[in-house]
C-alpha cells in the first residue's frame, strides 16, 4: 500500500501532541520544582513521599523518551526495537496513570471518614488492575504479528491498535468515579462541621483540586477510548500516550504539591508538611469536635 497524504498528516498530527504533552509536563516541572524542593524533599520520608517522586521523575523519563521516539531518533527502521518500545510505552502508560490515582487515594481517604480499609481495597484494586492489563497487553503485543506500518519513511512506530482494547478503560472510569463520589461527599460533611475550625483555603484546595483532578482523569480516559477506537487504524491512536498521560500526571502532582503548601499558619519546612498530614488525619476522625477543642486537636500526634 502507497504512503499517503493523510498518513503523513496523522503522524505530524500524533508527534504535535506528543510534543504538546511532553512540554506540558518539563514546563510544570520547571515552575513547581521550588514548590517541591521546600514541601517534599525537605519533608519526612513517607509512602506519599516515595510514591509522588517515583510518579514525578518516572513521568520525565517515560514522556522524555517518547519524545525522542516521536522525533525520529530511536527507531532506525527497526521493527524489532518497535516492537519493544510498543512494550514500554504500553506498560508506562498504564503504570504511570494508576500510579497518580494511588497517589491521589492515599491523600483522599484520611477525608472521607472511612478506616483505613477501605482505602486498601481501592489500593489494591489499582494495583491488581495494573498487573491484570499489564500481563494481558505485553502478552498481546509480544505474541502478535504486528507490521509497523511505512517505518522506513516516517520514523516512528505506527501499527493498528486490538479492536476492542479501549473495553480495559471501563475499570478506570468504575473506579475514578466512587473515588470522586467519596471524596466530595465526605467535603461537603465536612465543610459543615469544621467551618470554623479551619480556615476554608484548605476545604476550598481540597474541593478545586479534587474536581480538577476528576475531570482530567475523565478526559484523559475519554480521549484513550476515543483514539483508540475511532483512530485505531492510522498514527494518532498515540494521542492516550502522548497526550493524555502526561496531563494527568500533572493534575495529580499538582494536587499533591498543592496540599503540601497549605500554610494556615507560620510553620518550619518539617513541620508544615506534618501539619498537612494532621489537619487531614483530624478529617478522619471519629467524633465531630466543636471550637472547645481546637487546643486537643492541636495536641493531635504527628
Amino acid at each position: 500500500m502507497p504512503l499517503s497524504l493523510q498518513f503523513l498528516e496523522d503522524v505530524w498530527v500524533r508527534r504535535s501532541f506528543s510534543a504538546a504533552g511532553h512540554t506540558l509536563l518539563v514546563y510544570d516541572y520547571l515552575l513547581t520544582f521550588s514548590e517541591e524542593f521546600v514541601y517534599i524533599w525537605k519533608s519526612p520520608w513517607t509512602v506519599i513521599k516515595i510514591m509522588f517522586l517515583l510518579s514525578r521523575y518516572g513521568n520525565l523519563i517515560g514522556q522524555t523518551a517518547i519524545r525522542l521516539e516521536e522525533a525520529g531518533l530511536l527507531a532506525h527502521d527497526s521493527q524489532k526495537f518497535c516492537q519493544g518500545f510498543s512494550i514500554f510505552t504500553t506498560c508506562f502508560m498504564l503504570v504511570s496513570v494508576e500510579s497518580v490515582h494511588i497517589l491521589v487515594l492515599l491523600r483522599a481517604w484520611a477525608i472521607w471518614g472511612t478506616r483505613r480499609r477501605v482505602t486498601n481495597i481501592f489500593a489494591w484494586s489499582y494495583v491488581g488492575y495494573i498487573v491484570v492489563l499489564m500481563a494481558s497487553s505485553v502478552h498481546g503485543l509480544y505474541t502478535g504479528n504486528i507490521h509497523f506500518q511505512f517505518l522506513k519513511v516516517a520514523q516512528v512506530c505506527v501499527a493498528t491498535g486490538p479492536k476492542y482494547v479501549w473495553l480495559i478503560y471501563f475499570g478506570s472510569f468504575i473506579l475514578d468515579t466512587i473515588i470522586f463520589v467519596l471524596t466530595m461527599r465526605s467535603l461537603r460533611i465536612y465543610s459543615r462541621e469544621f467551618q470554623q475550625l479551619y480556615p476554608s483555603s484548605l476545604l476550598h484546595v481540597l474541593f478545586r483540586d479534587a474536581t480538577l483532578f476528576f475531570i482530567a482523569s475523565m478526559f484523559s480516559n475519554a480521549l484513550t477510548v476515543i483514539s483508540w477506537t475511532a483512530f485505531r487504524t492510522n498514527p494518532t491512536y498515540f494521542l492516550a500516550k502522548g497526550f493524555a498521560t502526561p496531563l494527568l500526571s500533572v493534575a495529580g502532582q499538582r494536587l499533591v504539591l498543592n496540599l503540601r503548601s497549605l500554610q494556615t499558619r507560620s510553620y518550619e519546612t518539617r513541620d508544615l508538611s506534618r501539619e498537612v498530614d494532621r489537619q487531614l488525619q483530624a478529617f478522619a476522625e471519629g467524633g465531630y469536635p466543636g471550637l472547645d477543642d481546637v487546643e486537643e486537636l492541636e495536641g493531635v500526634r504527628e
